[in-house]
């Protein structure tokens, strides 16, 4: 393969998920940052899967399986969001009755926006194409 021809065929959708990739990555690694050190709110399965399906789907857009990189992203995405809920309902529900009278600390801010954009990113981007249409009817024959 022509190194200057490996981008041939690729439709926006690749690019998407590589960058969304990237985005699930950071955000695993944000909440390491803001939980990494508190065990009762870090979901280690969450960070772990996180990063996984981020570079499942990356290799995956480099096989002839491309059309499921972003399948195996939005569900990575979406049961790391989950978990992450299951870990942190608790701190959640001692702001909300008061006991704690502060705020929502930043790292539950910065954790939970990143969780919730990777998902809704990895979801858009199952609806873009990653390849373009005849590179794909060439792989089916």
């Amino acid at each position: 393969m022509n190194h200057n021809q490996s981008h041939v065929g690729k439709k926006f959708g690749f690019y998407v998920t590589i960058g969304i990739a990237f985005l699930a990555i950071v955000t695993a690694f944000v909440y390491y940052a803001g939980y990494g050190a508190i065990p009762r709110f870090m979901s280690w399965p969450a960070f772990y899967l996180l990063l996984a399906g981020a570079v499942v789907s990356v290799v995956l857009l480099f096989t002839p399986l491309n059309q499921f990189g972003p399948a195996v992203l939005a569900l990575a995405s979406l049961v790391s969001l989950l978990l992450f809920i299951k870990i942190i309902y608790n701190y959640v529900a001692v702001v909300m009755v008061g006991i704690d009278l502060a705020n929502f600390d930043p790292e539950f801010l910065a954790s939970t926006v990143m969780f919730v954009l990777t998902f809704l990113a990895s979801v858009m981007c199952l609806f873009l194409p990653q390849r373009a249409c005849s590179e794909s009817k060439k792989e089916e024959k």
